[in-house]
């Protein structure tokens, strides 16, 4: 698949993108297992949340990072839930 900016993705359609992670969200442990990692490409931000996980080894704040899946629309930033991801070398 072809990797696109965050800022042209839209909903309900396949996507590649690749940026930095800029913030990471574990939800409380009284709440359903989910870590959601914001990512920025400069073009835009995306969430991609990984459902049934408190953690993904070697997504944290500063790492570099590609995410595929189907976008879903939502109130405020786009999300690709349960992504393939592939952590990158910083250019």
């Amino acid at each position: 698949m072809t990797l696109a900016t965050i800022g042209e993705v839209r909903p309900r359609e396949a996507a590649k993108v690749a940026g930095r992670v800029v913030a990471v969200r574990i939800e409380p442990k009284d709440a359903a297992p989910q870590f959601t990692a914001q990512i920025d490409d400069g073009t835009g931000r995306i969430d991609a949340v990984f459902m049934g996980r408190r953690a993904v080894p070697g997504i944290e704040p500063g790492a570099h990072v590609s995410v595929e899946g189907t976008v879903c629309a939502s109130q405020s930033l786009p999300r690709i839930f349960n992504p393939r991801y592939e952590l990158l070398t910083p250019a």
